[in-house]
């Protein structure tokens, strides 16, 4: 009888992947720069005897991602890479020590037969070990794009941009950003000005006097002056307005959205034509990308699409899905993936200014498939 990992590996390299296999230790900065906060507080970390922080890889996309880059050639050519092995995080109720199959796909600019291609390669994966999952989607640029259509301040950009992705703070932040919740900490500084202080000169006078009272020059190594920009910072962001009451409701009705992605299309298509008709190039990648799963036979009505659902990374640039089953893994997903074309150019930079790379992928949780690894 054929081990299961020999299974998967020979549909991966049928699908025309190449396997590899990256270092398992790597400089931790690369990692804490481009992971996001979800992973970087799960990493295993060390040092080597120089004193350079190091980590155990916590999945293989940015090692695949770096292993592309150094292996020499055009950084956009097309490249297809599969991997098998054991990744290291750390993980409630599970071990820190497992297994990942998967692939990650570079370079391909046909992106919604990309993406189509991934998910139907994932299903496949799955179905060659007896699993029919349920299948959740979601789009970052949707979001994105819905945010950039809005009228909202670049620091509430950031911070909505951050959140996606934890649907419970984002509607925290949402509702802050409308004036419908305050944050006590605020305190008596505003409750001096009326709520909030209207102008960064009037936040320094009350901060200065403030400090003054108690014959403190600064806090944390922070002057008045430098306490005073960031109270304004906050005041600024949390004071709600017509705008952003606006747009908060927009945003409310916007992560709503959900089920088949071609129903989904037309709710977004209608709330688009009311409030954001920028988010049209958005939408037709969407649409274009649901022509895609139909055109590599997947069944649409199996999947369901969610527009509050993201991933905690911060490289996933627009589609993401999951694959679950709620008899294996205890109900935790089985499988994940996406795209992430602003990764290569993040590790390229640092910066995140140069060309994005479009790049695609996916793993399989091996440990909660019931997969022995080897």
């Amino acid at each position: 009888m054929e081990n299961p990992v020999d299974r998967l590996r020979g549909i991966l390299s049928g699908a025309g992947y190449d396997f590899i296999e990256p270092p398992v230790l790597h400089d931790a900065d690369t990692f804490l720069d481009l992971a996001g906060e979800d992973l970087r507080r799960r990493m295993y970390l060390t040092s080597s005897a120089e004193g350079i922080e190091l980590c155990l890889r916590p999945d293989y996309t940015i090692p695949v991602a770096l292993h592309h880059l150094t292996a020499g050639g055009d950084p956009r050519r097309v490249a297809s890479y599969a991997y098998c092995g054991p990744v290291f995080r750390q993980r409630p109720g599970e071990t820190g020590e497992f297994w990942q199959a998967g692939v990650e796909s570079i370079g391909r600019t046909d992106r919604a037969d990309a993406d189509a291609d991934t998910l139907a390669l994932a299903l496949g994966a799955l179905a060659a070990l007896g699993v029919r999952p349920a299948v959740r989607i979601g789009d970052q640029s949707l979001f994105d794009a819905l945010l950039d259509a809005l009228p909202v301040p670049d620091l509430w950009r950031r911070r909505l941009a951050r959140a996606f992705g934890d649907t419970p703070r984002l509607h925290e932040l949402i509702e802050e950003m409308a004036g419908r919740s305050v944050r006590p900490r605020l305190g008596p500084i505003a409750a001096r000005h009326g709520g909030f202080p209207p102008t960064i000169e009037d936040v320094r006078e009350e901060v200065a006097r403030l400090f003054a009272t108690g014959g403190i020059p600064e806090v944390g190594g922070r002057t008045v002056a430098e306490i005073a920009e960031r109270y304004f910072e906050h005041t600024a962001l949390t004071a709600g307005s017509p705008e952003s009451l606006d747009a908060a409701n927009i945003l409310l009705r916007f992560l709503a959205i959900s089920g088949p992605p071609d129903r989904a299309a037309l709710a977004l298509g209608e709330l688009a034509a009311r409030e954001t008709p920028a988010m049209a190039a958005a939408i037709g990648a969407f649409t274009e990308r649901t022509h895609g799963f139909v055109r590599h036979g997947i069944d649409i009505d199996a999947i369901h699409f969610a527009a509050d659902f993201g991933r905690r990374l911060d490289y996933y640039t627009g589609f993401i899905f999951e694959l679950s089953d709620p008899s294996r893994g205890g109900g935790r997903p089985l499988a994940g993936g996406g795209r992430y074309d602003r990764l290569l150019s993040l590790i390229r930079t640092r910066n995140g200014t140069g060309e994005d790379i479009p790049a695609v992928g996916f793993a399989l949780w091996l440990d909660r498939l019931g997969v022995p690894a080897r």
